[in-house]
């Protein structure tokens, strides 16, 4: 991925991005393990530290090959109906372009499902703004092949503060 800035006109790739937090998160780890920072600022920098190590795995999460991925959501019951929706259009390209059979792949997407459902609701995700990002493996069996769901990853947003404007 690739992002033109206004004032350079350069590129900037992700994969700069990517380098220039880890190696910023080295160094912050690097500081706390050595305490050469000073004790008023440990807290912080171990704040960003998480902050950055947080989004490095979002961005690793992203790019992974193989998924389907919701837009955010408003609510974890949103996320599920466009994630279906995303499946079966998905599935319709796959079982043009690679013959996957729909009927197991099918059988397959209500049992993850159901789980990612049960999993949502136990965690108290349902009325919560969520992405969902599905990991999935097309399987060969007895010459048949369906698209199987390995992996759902749920990333759930909660409020981070308040701000009050007087008009």
């Amino acid at each position: 991925m690739v992002v033109k800035t206004e004032e350079s006109k350069s590129e900037v790739k992700i994969e700069d991005v990517i380098k220039t937090l880890e190696k910023a998160l080295e160094e912050i780890e690097t500081g706390i393990a050595e305490k050469s920072f000073p004790e008023v600022y440990r807290s912080y920098v171990q704040g960003l530290g998480r902050s950055i190590r947080e989004t490095l795995k979002v961005l690793e999460i992203m790019a992974e090959p193989d998924t389907i991925q919701t837009p955010l959501s408003a609510s974890g019951r949103g996320a599920m109906y466009n994630l279906r929706r995303a499946f079966y259009a998905r599935l319709s390209r796959l079982t043009k372009e690679e013959n996957v059979d729909k009927d197991r792949s099918t059988s397959e997407w209500r049992n993850a499902a159901q789980k990612l459902i049960e999993y949502m609701n136990s965690e108290g995700l349902s009325e919560t703004p969520c992405k969902i990002v599905l990991k999935y493996e097309i399987v060969e069996e007895n010459e048949t092949k369906y698209l199987k769901p390995v992996k759902a990853t749920v990333l759930y947003f909660e409020l981070e503060g308040i701000k009050e404007v007087t008009l």
